[in-house]
């Protein structure tokens, strides 16, 4: 670091908002006596103040006339940095303590993947409309790194989706667990079965969801410790497309339970209990820490959660 940098440095530890409000105080009013009123301070403790301001600016700052302090050049010049510097740390303090939906007009920005979008959009949408008619809410698609990276960044203020190793920045409150179940088309030969049997899964074609186009997933896993394998024969990133894929042709696809029960019937397809059993996984609202004094945050976090509960 040089020296002028040290300096600079030294200068910066000594200076305080205190003396700062003086400074600004005494360009507006010129008189130490009105000032130390107005502050509720000493005549001393403002004259002290403005001796340290005069060292640290190199500068007069005031000229003593018979009615008073006339600032210099240098002060006028200054007045208008200091006035920011004090109104930005007000702000800094002013956090707020409470959020208002009906008059706010907030924009919140969310990241998932679609089954967060197809589950949560509709009913938190219709919430906003109702209770924050000011706000809006923008959904964008982005899971595991891809979303926490968001949040580091405030490209996104939460993040929904399965959490595994979340990093101490970050804050998880469980939102929903899901299971999986299967779907077909409603005339497939399999979707009249009472209890699909394992043989039967297994004999059919299917279509995985893999956000990272991969072939290979939750179900496969639980297949594999039982030695088994079924036969993936595409994979989207989507869940709602592979249910749109099933509803036009003989493939199948395991998706979870409550994007099922939402939208079977509108994709024209049957929805049967999985042969095997596959571990249920749970959904969280992810926010990172610096975040926990939102109370517009707060409020969105609880309508999500009551977005997410079945009806």
């Amino acid at each position: 670091m040089t020296s002028k940098a040290n300096t600079d440095q030294q200068k910066l530890r000594r200076l305080d908002f205190t003396m700062l409000t003086i400074f600004r105080d005494l360009v507006r009013l010129q008189k130490t006596t009105l000032v130390a009123a107005t502050l509720g301070v000493s005549q001393s403790a403002v004259s002290h103040a403005l001796a340290r301001l005069r060292e640290l600016f190199d500068d007069p700052l005031f000229v003593r006339r018979p009615n008073g302090l006339e600032p210099t050049q240098r002060a006028s010049q200054l007045l208008p940095q200091v006035e920011v510097i004090l109104r930005l740390a007000q702000d800094a303090l002013n956090v707020p303590t409470h959020f208002d939906p009906e008059t706010s007009t907030r924009s919140f920005r969310l990241a998932g993947n679609d089954l967060v979008g197809a589950v949560i959009a509709p009913p938190l949408i219709r919430t906003l409309r109702a209770e924050a008619p000011g706000c809006r809410v923008a959904f964008q698609f982005a899971v595991g790194t891809e979303s926490l990276n968001a949040l580091r960044t405030n490209e996104m203020e939460m993040a929904i989706g399965r959490v595994w190793d979340l990093p101490d920045e970050f804050r998880a409150v469980p939102v929903f667990e899901e299971d999986f179940v299967v779907v077909v088309r409603k005339d497939h030969p399999v979707a009249h079965d009472a209890a699909m049997s394992l043989e039967e899964y297994l004999s059919l074609d299917h279509i995985l969801v893999s956000f990272r186009g991969g072939f290979h997933g939750m179900v496969d896993q639980a297949l594999k410790k039982r030695r088994l394998r079924r036969r993936v024969v595409a994979s989207v990133p989507m869940f709602m497309t592979a249910m749109g894929v099933v509803a036009s042709g003989d493939l199948s696809s395991t998706v979870p339970a409550r994007l099922a029960a939402k939208y079977a019937d509108q994709f024209g397809l049957a929805v049967l209990k999985t042969p095997l059993a596959i571990d249920p996984f749970t959904f969280s609202l992810v926010r990172h820490a610096r975040s926990t004094s939102d109370v517009g945050l707060d409020w969105l976090s609880a309508r999500i959660i009551e977005s997410a509960c079945p009806p």
